[in-house]
């Protein structure tokens, strides 16, 4: 079995580099969260239909699944520190022309470059993480790690909603560029470099096939079908059934990434203590409940209400997720890994805004939450099948 290596042996420089990276995929997630509630509008405002407003986000996610894995394996056997910085620089180069952008295909294509940057920067953060984790407790670093994104994220929106109201859209990409300069710079001057001792990728068929992460793998799936309707659509049923303003709407999408993210720590030790999958079907059977009541009602308090449910579904089965994925990386090396059911995700954000663009166009906004919500609720069985196998494992062999 090969196990990661260890990025650095003395715990002070193991605090330098989780707080490097924990700032720089803060402030990183703070600049992409910006634009989330204000993206779909904009779309609109270039003319994109609902299945247009779904190619947008879709082509980020499709650059993002193909380079991944790639970049995740890569950064196992040549060093993660110069892979990062080299996303974050291209990530800030791209936020700028989304000024000039003037058509869906100019914006799909800036999208999609953008893609490619942040598979350079996420899976290897986690990464690094995932190196320096003690056995045993993966939850809690790894849960810990996630909230910088998810507080990012969460943040992002509120901000992103406030700056546009005030300055419009254009401040907006301008502040994302900024944010992610912040980052590059964080990195430059305090992340410690990493080269690992691994000879060999480990090949993308036998990452896809690995019983460590199957379950990961379909819940990056179905997460990622249930966040990309929420993300995307949320904005739109917000604009034109609640009648929220972008401001209003920012604080809804905060709602939820913020629950999710002040539940990542307390989780992550959970994770540690209790069943991982039955952590998981929990918080999915929570995340399929906020989707099913969101197009019932109207109003701003009912959208942060459900935003706040969908949120501590996450909360709750995220750090379980990637504990598991953890654990497996000490096998196939962690860059692998976390390239790989991030790839998952990508493909999840790539199938949900298109397939609910075009239901929406068909069937409207609605029935695009009852569909996700309906998708996510028949993954809970497989989570659950997988729990009793293992509690009936371990009481044999007590």
């Amino acid at each position: 079995m090969h196990i990661s290596d260890p990025v650095l042996t003395e715990r002070r420089d193991h605090r330098l580099l989780f707080t490097s990276l924990y700032v720089a995929v803060f402030t990183t997630m703070l600049g992409i969260g910006i634009v989330i509630p204000l993206l779909p509008r904009f779309a609109e405002t270039l003319g994109a239909s609902g299945f247009g407003i779904g190619m947008i986000f879709s082509s980020f996610a499709v650059s993002r699944a193909i380079a991944m894995p790639f970049f995740g394996r890569f950064s196992d056997t040549r060093g993660r520190r110069q892979i990062i910085i080299i996303g974050l620089f291209i990530y800030a180069l791209f936020s700028l022309l989304y000024v000039p952008a003037n058509s869906v295909l100019e914006l799909s294509g800036i999208r999609f470059l953008q893609g490619v940057a942040s598979a350079m920067v996420f899976p290897v953060a986690m990464a690094y993480i995932g190196d320096i984790a003690p056995a045993g407790m993966e939850g809690r670093y790894l849960g810990t790690f996630t909230s910088s994104l998810f507080l990012g994220m969460g943040f992002g929106p509120f901000l992103g909603g406030i700056v546009t109201d005030l300055a419009g859209m254009d401040m907006a990409f301008i502040s994302m560029a900024g944010l992610t300069g912040v980052a590059l710079i964080t990195c430059l001057v305090f992340l410690p470099d990493y080269r690992g001792t691994r000879k060999e990728q480990t090949h993308i068929m036998n990452l896809v096939t690995h019983p460590g992460l199957r379950i990961p793998l379909l819940y990056q799936l179905m997460n990622a079908f249930a966040n990309g309707t929420f993300m995307v659509f949320l904005p739109v049923i917000a604009a034109h059934i609640g009648n929220l303003s972008v401001g209003e709407t920012g604080m809804v999408i905060s709602v939820s990434v913020l629950s999710t993210a002040l539940l990542q720590r307390v989780c992550g030790r959970l994770a540690d203590r209790f069943d991982k999958y039955v952590l998981i079907t929990v918080g999915c059977i929570i995340v399929a409940l906020a989707l099913a009541l969101v197009p019932g009602f109207e109003g701003l308090w009912n959208y942060m209400l459900f935003a706040l449910i969908m949120g501590i579904g996450g909360g709750i089965s995220v750090p379980a997720m990637y504990a598991l994925v953890t654990i497996t990386g000490r096998d196939v090396g962690q860059g692998a890994a976390m390239g790989t059911v991030n790839m998952v995700m990508s493909i999840g954000m790539i199938i949900s805004p298109l397939l609910c663009g075009m239901i929406m166009d068909k069937a409207g906004i609605t029935a695009v939450f009852y569909l996700s919500a309906v998708i996510v609720l028949i993954s809970t069985p497989v989570y659950l099948s997988k729990a009793r196998f293992s509690m009936y494992h371990n009481h044999r062999f007590e």
